[in-house]
């Protein structure tokens, strides 16, 4: 008779394989680490993790995705706000936040250049990077729609400047360690408040009387 699988403590196991592995690769790199060496983390055999995942990069994958699903969950809390700029640029602090972790930024920095180099993995970043995109976009479309977002801006060339931005800063607090993490997130806020915040439309100035001393470009000074 084939044994009955518990979803719940599947999904728990499956959870701390994950963590397991981002530790590993956090503290070595994604190269140097090895499956026997993700098994020692988590404390399970081979045979169980394979049962998981067959690959690192499987695991990258179900990271990926599991990235994707909490954005989703944050980007909601933003949706339901009253104060749609104010959520956003506290959700974009708590990203900072993550990046400021110890050697989170580096293994970020490694899972884009292994992207470089790594077709499959391309694909999974860049399929996961442009889902989180079109999502930010979406979100922003929300806030035009209720004013609280500058109705000009195009919703997808703002989502990829926002993304870009959180990046470069993550990265570079860490790398550059020219900033702390306060001032980074600081900094972002005021990024997303400044650049997405509504403003007023300008009033087309009355048009202004010549001046008669200043002569048009190329008039003829016998004019």
């Amino acid at each position: 008779m084939p044994r009955t699988v518990n979803p719940l403590k599947a999904e728990i196991r499956r959870r701390e394989i994950l963590d397991a592995a981002q530790a590993c690769f956090e503290r070595r790199g994604f190269h140097a680490t090895s499956m026997d060496q993700i098994c020692a983390e988590a404390n399970i055999s081979p045979g169980g993790l394979y049962r998981y995942f067959p690959s690192k990069e499987a695991i990258i994958a179900a990271m990926a995705d599991d990235e994707r699903r909490a954005a989703t969950l944050s980007f909601d809390e933003v949706r339901a706000s009253d104060h749609f700029l104010l959520a956003l640029s506290e959700l974009c602090e708590r990203f900072v936040e993550v990046y400021a972790e110890p050697n989170r930024a580096a293994f970020a920095a490694e899972l884009m250049a292994e992207a470089v180099r790594n077709p499959k993995f391309a694909t999974v970043a860049r399929e996961t990077e442009a889902k989180i995109r079109q999502e930010v976009a979406a979100l922003l479309e929300v806030g035009q729609k209720s004013g609280q977002v500058e109705a000009t801006l195009d919703p997808a060339e703002a989502a990829a400047v926002l993304m870009a931005a959180a990046d470069g800063l993550g990265l570079r607090m860490t790398f550059m360690n020219d900033f702390s993490a306060a001032e980074a997130a600081q900094a972002l806020k005021n990024l997303v408040l400044r650049y997405l915040n509504p403003v007023a439309t300008p009033v087309n100035p009355s048009p202004k009387k010549a001046n008669p001393a200043v002569k048009p470009f190329g008039a003829s000074n016998d004019a």
